[in-house]
């Protein structure tokens, strides 16, 4: 079920970011890419905060849908993870009329991710994930 719901919001964020179809072309727009993130304009808060609670949900799903067992490697992978989807979308956008693909877009998506994380890691059963990856014992093991 943990998996399902993964696969389910790893579609919604596919399907949010590469939408309207329609605006897809044969031929590039790679004049219209925002490279420097955070720095040319227009910068939209709204952009922003949407792109980053739009991947929070995948950072905490694919964190739940892993082993039981946090581990940086987890961390690191399901981060990976995150800005590959998202270049994979902004490359996509790249392709379209309409869009304009933006590394604060990439940066916000990641960073959505690793909110993601950290609220798992806050809810009661990756609480204990958590404390082990940060090298301090549980309360299991303190006993």
């Amino acid at each position: 079920m943990k998996l399902a719901l993964f696969l389910l919001w790893t579609a919604v964020i596919v399907g949010v970011t590469t939408l309207p179809w329609s605006d897809y072309t044969g031929h590039s727009h790679w004049d219209h890419v925002r490279w420097m993130p955070f720095c040319e304009r227009p910068i939209m808060a709204a952009d922003i905060v949407l792109n980053v609670i739009l991947f929070v949900p995948f950072g905490f799903l694919l964190m739940r849908a892993g082993s039981a067992a946090a581990s940086a490697r987890r961390v690191t992978s399901t981060l990976l993870f995150a800005a590959a989807l998202s270049i994979s979308a902004e490359y996509f956008q790249v392709y379209c009329h309409n869009r304009i693909p933006s590394a604060t877009d990439v940066c916000t998506n990641v960073l959505g991710a690793g909110l993601g994380i950290l609220f798992q890691w806050c809810s009661k059963s990756g609480a204990k994930d958590a404390a082990e990856l940060c090298g301090k014992p549980s309360s299991s093991q303190q006993s």
